[in-house]
């Protein structure tokens, strides 16, 4: 990512900052850059109402199966269920949202069984959030070609076993008849931050209208039940494989 068009978008947001919606006298003033993520950029930024994070927006979104107008839309039906930041201005470019002060979970923590009924119970009210009237179920054979079509022909030969293996997963599951619900679809343990006021998830922009599964198979892995298990196990790690492969690439 361009340095100077990070600073660019960086410096017309906070010049912007009236647009935000939130109650502010002046103009904010960054703190610090946040350097945990590994596909924006993020930044710290204290405020008249208290700090906030600004994240500007890799350029090369699309190429990694990023979707801002969706992740928009998921987090406009989230901000009321007290899980995520709340969201204070969103472009294609930018997203300015609350900061959430608290402990960041690490690996071990998803080993708490206390620790998994939180999230489970969170991913539970999320999945009952009603969708929007036209929404599109995700296409998971048609998000695995997103990346596959992105690596040169020499990888994609090398790796032509492991590529039809998630392609047969991904179909099996595209097939089979479920009911589609608000997935984050990356939920790693960094994602999860524990506040004074509860559990937070953050990170949406892989968000979509997914699988109602996947997300559990992430925290419970082969110990999930679903009748999809196996199919899911590939396609979750495949498609870790894949984002990998491309973001290499990219950067």
């Amino acid at each position: 990512m361009s340095l100077n068009r990070v600073e660019e978008q960086l410096r017309h947001t906070l010049e912007n900052w009236q647009c935000w919606c939130v109650s502010l006298t002046k103009k904010p003033v960054v703190v610090e850059e946040l350097l945990a993520g590994k596909t924006n950029r993020s930044f710290l930024v204290e405020t008249t109402s208290g700090q906030v994070v600004v994240r500007i927006n890799a350029k090369n979104s699309r190429n990694l199966g990023i979707d801002r107008q969706r992740e928009a839309e998921i987090l406009l039906r989230l901000q009321t269920m007290g899980c995520v930041p709340k969201t204070l201005f969103i472009s294609e470019q930018v997203l300015v949202s609350e900061y959430i002060s608290g402990r960041c979970w690490e690996a071990g923590d998803l080993e708490n069984k206390d620790n998994l009924k939180k999230v489970s119970n969170l991913l539970d009210r999320i999945q009952d959030i009603s969708l929007p009237e036209k929404f599109s179920r995700r296409n998971y054979v048609e998000y695995c070609q997103n990346y596959i079509q992105q690596l040169p022909v020499a990888d994609q030969q090398s790796e032509r076993a492991f590529i039809e293996k998630l392609n047969r997963a991904a179909i099996a599951i595209d097939q089979a008849g479920w009911k589609p619900v608000i997935n984050h679809h990356d939920l790693v343990p960094e994602n999860i931050i524990e506040a004074e006021n509860g559990v937070f998830l953050l990170d949406w922009e892989y968000a979509a209208y997914g699988h109602p599964a996947i997300d559990f198979i992430r925290l419970y892995e082969e110990q999930h039940t679903s009748s999809l298990i196996e199919e899911l196990l590939i396609l979750q790690q495949g498609i870790d494989k894949l984002w990998g492969l491309v973001s290499c690439r990219l950067n």
